[in-house]
C-alpha cells in the first residue's frame, strides 16, 4: 500500500462512467472532498476500515491545504469558465488543481498511514466484510455522510465503484 497506488486507483475510479458526475454533484451540493471519499473506498478495497479518529487525524494534515490551495484554485477556475479568452489559463489552473490534489493525497496518506507499521497503518485491517459494506462504512465517517446524512448518495457511490471492479 503506497500513496502512488492510491492515487492511480483514485484517478482510474474518477474516470469511470457516472462516478465523476456523482462525486462532483456531492462536492458542489454537500462540500464533499472527493479525494477523501475515494481514499475511504480505496482503504476498503484493501480490507481496511477507518474510524472517526482516523478521519480527524487526516483532517489535521489536510484542512489548511484544502482551504488555502485546492478550493481557491477550483473557485478561480470555475469563475473563468464563462470567459472564452481565459480558456488556456483555465486549463493551466486545472493542471495546478490536479497537482494540488496529488499533494493532498500525500497529506492524507501522511495523516493516516505514514510512520506506522505498513501492514497495519492507523486504520484497522478487517476480515469477513464485503467490499461494498466496508466502502459504505468507511464513507459514513466522512463529514458529508456522517450520522446517516446523504445515505442514498453514499450507497449510489458504492454501487458505481463496485460496478467498475
Amino acid at each position: 500500500m503506497t500513496v502512488d497506488a492510491f492515487w492511480d486507483w483514485a484517478v482510474a475510479c474518477y474516470r469511470r462512467a457516472g462516478v465523476q458526475q456523482h462525486l462532483l454533484r456531492l462536492q458542489d451540493t454537500q462540500d464533499l472532498v472527493i479525494l477523501e471519499a475515494l481514499f475511504a473506498c480505496w482503504l476498503a478495497s484493501h480490507d481496511r476500515q477507518w474510524q472517526l479518529d482516523d478521519v480527524r487525524a487526516m483532517a489535521v494534515s489536510t484542512r489548511t491545504w484544502i482551504d488555502e490551495v485546492v478550493l481557491p484554485l477550483r473557485a478561480t477556475r470555475a469563475r473563468w469558465t464563462a470567459d472564452a479568452d481565459l480558456s488556456d489559463s483555465r486549463q493551466h489552473l486545472l493542471a495546478l488543481e490536479v497537482a494540488a490534489e496529488r499533494h493532498l493525497a500525500e497529506l492524507m496518506w501522511s495523516g493516516v498511514m505514514e510512520d506506522r507499521n505498513p501492514s497495519k497503518g492507523l486504520v484497522s485491517a478487517v476480515e469477513k466484510a464485503t467490499p461494498s459494506a466496508l466502502m459504505s462504512s468507511n464513507l459514513s465517517v466522512l463529514p458529508t455522510f456522517f450520522d446517516g446524512k446523504c445515505a442514498l448518495e453514499r450507497l449510489h457511490l458504492v454501487a458505481l465503484l463496485e460496478k467498475g471492479t
